[in-house]
C-alpha cells in the first residue's frame, strides 16, 4: 500500500508585508492562499517522490474542500479514506514583515472527531497492508492511541510529525515510541 499518512489540512491565508510592517498600522503587501497542514503537506510531498502514500484526514463540506482532495488525487496520493464534514479543515492566518519572517499569526484547528470513525470502521483495511505510518502526534490523543495500536497490531513503524509542539511535549508517552519524531527548527 506505501505510507499511511494520518494528519491535518489546513487552508493557510499568508499576508507579506512589502514595507516595514507597522503592528498597530495599516500595510501593504500581497495575501496568498495556499494548501497546506503538516499531514496534507507530507502526503503531498512523499507522493512526489512515487512512495503511494495513503492520507487519512479531513476537508471541509465545500468547493475548498473538494479542491484539496482533487490536487492531491492529482498528485497520486489515495484519498479514499478522507471525509467531508464541516468543520474538516483548519485555518493557518499569517502575517510576514518585510523580512519573510512571522510577525503575528493566529490558528484555527480542525474537529478531528471523524478520524475516529474512520479508523474504527476502515482500520485494518487501511493499516494491514501499510509500510509504515506516519502521523501529526499532536492530534487527538485517542486517534494517536488507535494509531499505535494498529501499529502494533501490524507490526508498522510509526513516524511522529508535530504541527503544534505545546500539544506535542504531552505526548511523550507516544514518542517514545516512535521510530523517528521530525519537527521543523522552531519547533526545536
Amino acid at each position: 500500500m506505501g505510507i499511511v499518512i494520518i494528519g491535518d489540512v489546513f487552508i493557510d491565508i499568508k499576508g507579506y508585508s512589502i514595507a516595514s510592517y507597522i503592528p498597530q498600522g495599516r500595510n501593504v503587501g500581497t495575501i496568498a492562499q495556499i494548501h497546506g497542514g503538516v499531514g496534507r503537506n507530507v502526503a503531498e510531498d512523499i507522493a512526489n517522490l512515487e512512495l503511494k502514500p495513503t492520507f487519512i484526514g479531513l476537508v471541509d463540506d465545500d468547493a475548498m474542500g473538494e479542491e484539496v482532495i482533487r490536487k492531491l488525487d492529482r498528485h497520486k496520493v489515495d484519498t479514499r479514506f478522507m471525509r467531508k464534514v464541516p468543520n474538516g479543515m483548519g485555518t493557518w492566518l499569517a502575517i510576514f514583515d518585510n523580512n519573510g519572517d512571522v510577525v503575528a499569526s493566529v490558528s484555527k484547528r480542525p474537529d478531528h472527531t471523524p478520524v475516529e470513525y474512520i479508523l474504527d470502521e476502515c482500520g485494518d483495511e487501511i493499516f494491514k497492508d501499510a509500510d509504515s505510518i506516519a502521523i501529526e502526534i499532536d492530534t487527538d490523543r485517542e486517534i494517536v492511541k488507535k494509531t499505535f495500536a494498529y501499529a502494533e497490531k501490524y507490526n508498522k513503524k510509526v513516524y511522529a510529525m508535530v504541527s503544534n509542539m505545546s500539544i506535542a511535549v504531552e505526548r511523550r508517552d507516544f514518542l517514545k515510541r516512535t521510530s523517528c519524531f521530525v519537527c521543523n527548527e522552531q519547533e526545536a
